[in-house]
């Protein structure tokens, strides 16, 4: 970022000096092998408006920036790109700069809320969930170091029917320990899980709700199945990392009343009508496109989308100035009816976002592991976690773009070698490590290191610590955790193919050694945060 935006302050001086008016906008980037550090495009994408040719803008160009100290060699290449050779100055300044503090640019202070994992608390967390969450992890943590406040949100639905039914489910279960034998409901949860809680509900209480069934024993069996699934739930996002600044009952819209006001709000702004003994919130009013939806039953009973509306409105009256939903895709048409139901009430274009995520598939050498039942050996994210690691698990997750499908692959997540990206790019990590660590045995002291010289691989290794600052702004502009995973390979890459070809620290050579070590030391730093991000250790050997 310091060197591409020095290069671009310089022809927009230069150009607008020469031209008269200032260049549309250019890129710098860096050109195919023997074609210098830099390339621009500016002389080319100018030619319209100047009404001259690429190559007589570039000469131009050339002949002003060429004398200038921070570039070692400046020329024309093809039709009128310009081509960089920088000064080894500049290179030194990006790794003193890297060497002492790695710093993200603040370039934002709004108030943003991360919603995400969000699990119904009828069962354990599944590798969905696990993807979902490391997204939202990250993006918070990438909002965070940009200079957003923060607040990630677990919504926690405890009210509706599907607690009823795990309720009822988990009093079948407690009544076949004492032999009493009850059909399951069509919408009942037959998981087998529900025998441990079962269980734990017979040795506290012993045989007291046995063949006994009414609303006080509903609200109890739904309460105490509920309590203990988030438990797991909570220690699973602990265990992998994730942690939340807030817990939202559902149960809480009702009870404030938020949900009445919600509908009252609707109502008068003509967005609330009955039919067939139903409430139907006018989605179709506000998107001609969409179709109308029931937010209370015939019975009384609201829906869930009943619940989402009034939640938006809490969000939005809490003075975010944004919120993200991270759904699975799955979800996508539910987007529409929620951006019906939030310019309904008034709330600003702007403020209700989604992230959508594609689905996992995990496989175990050549075959899908099958996640529908609790038969595989990896059906819970806690099941994963324990299989492959923290580590492993999270980068995993965060490697992929989130619109594109992920397939897990368990055998390479655990395999401790170089085709695991995790482990490769934590290796480049514990590798310098070993070198500083040689060198202070052997009393080598770099930090006054002033790298007057540069050769081919240690530009590469620099132009991508300079980099950085770019990555963690696109990750957030863009919601995409993925490039940082990307970024951290390819440095990890353009490493491991510098501590192959050279030797880094060699007592008979101590000037080249403090240079190479420094640099190394710059690489290690970058590394450390850029790990910090995704959430990955940094071990300090392997």
């Amino acid at each position: 970022m310091y060197l591409k935006n020095l290069i671009k302050e310089k022809i927009i001086k230069e150009f607008s000096e020469i031209f008269n008016t200032n260049p549309p906008d250019f890129v710098i980037e860096i050109p195919p092998q023997n074609f210098g550090d830099y390339s621009t495009n500016v002389a080319m994408i100018s030619a319209k408006i100047l009404k001259t040719s690429p190559l007589s803008i570039a000469k131009k160009l050339v002949e002003s920036l060429k004398e200038d100290p921070d570039f070692k060699k400046v020329e024309v290449a093809g039709p009128g790109f310009i081509n960089f050779e920088l000064s080894p100055v500049l290179y030194a300044n990006v790794v003193e700069k890297y060497f002492r503090k790695v710093e993200i640019p603040k370039v934002s202070s709004e108030k943003i809320q991360f919603e995400f994992v969000s699990a119904n608390p009828t069962g354990p967390l599944t590798v969905g969930h696990g993807r979902q969450a490391i997204i939202g992890d990250i993006l918070s943590r990438l909002n965070e170091a940009v200079g957003n406040k923060v607040v990630r949100e677990y919504y926690f639905n405890d009210a509706g029917r599907q607690v009823k039914m795990l309720g009822h489910s988990t009093w079948i279960r407690y009544n076949e320990l004492y032999g009493k034998h009850f059909e399951f409901g069509e919408d009942d949860y037959v998981a087998t899980y529900l025998i441990d809680i079962a269980k734990e509900i017979s040795e506290k209480y012993g045989d007291r709700y046995v063949n006994v069934w009414n609303d006080e024993i509903q609200s109890f069996f739904s309460s105490y199945s509920t309590a203990k699934i988030f438990e797991w739930i909570k220690k699973t996002l602990s265990k992998l990392n994730v942690p939340f600044d807030s817990y939202f009952s559902e149960q809480t819209l009702y009870t404030s009343g938020l949900t009445n006001e919600a509908l009252e709000i609707l109502r008068n702004r003509g967005y609330i009508y009955e039919k067939d003994g139903s409430v139907w919130f006018a989605v179709s009013k506000v998107l001609p496109s969409e179709e109308d939806r029931v937010i209370i039953r015939k019975n009384g009973d609201p829906t869930y989308f009943f619940s989402d509306i009034a939640y938006m409105l809490n969000k939005y009256r809490r003075g975010f100035d944004r919120v993200y939903y991270i759904w699975g895709a799955d979800h996508h048409g539910y987007i529409p009816r929620m951006e019906a139901a939030s310019k309904a009430l008034g709330i600003p274009d702007g403020f209700f976002n989604v992230i959508l995520h594609q689905f996992v598939t995990l496989k175990s050498g050549e075959e899908i592991v099958r996640m529908s039942k609790r038969h595989g050996e990896f059906v819970t994210l806690e099941d994963l976690i324990d299989a492959v690691g923290v580590d492993a698990t999270r980068y995993f997750f965060a490697m992929m773009d989130p619109d594109t499908t992920l397939v897990f692959d368990v055998e390479l997540a655990k395999s401790k070698k170089m085709d695991n990206p995790v482990y490769y790019v934590q290796y480049a990590h514990a590798r310098i490590s070993s070198l500083l660590k040689n060198a202070t045995e052997k009393k080598i002291a770099f930090e006054d290191a002033s790298l007057n010289s540069i050769s081919k691989e240690e530009r590469d290794l620099v132009r991508e610590l300079d980099e950085f600052s770019d990555v963690v702004l696109n990750a957030v502009d863009q919601k995409k955790p993925q490039k940082l995973c990307n970024y951290a390979y390819s440095l990890s890459e353009k490493f491991h193919a510098y501590y192959t070809d050279h030797r880094i620290v060699d007592p008979e050579n101590l000037e080249i050694s403090r240079d190479r070590l420094k640099l190394c030391f710059a690489v290690k730093n970058v590394l450390e945060v850029t790990l910090s991000i995704i959430g990955v250790s940094a071990p300090e050997e392997m």
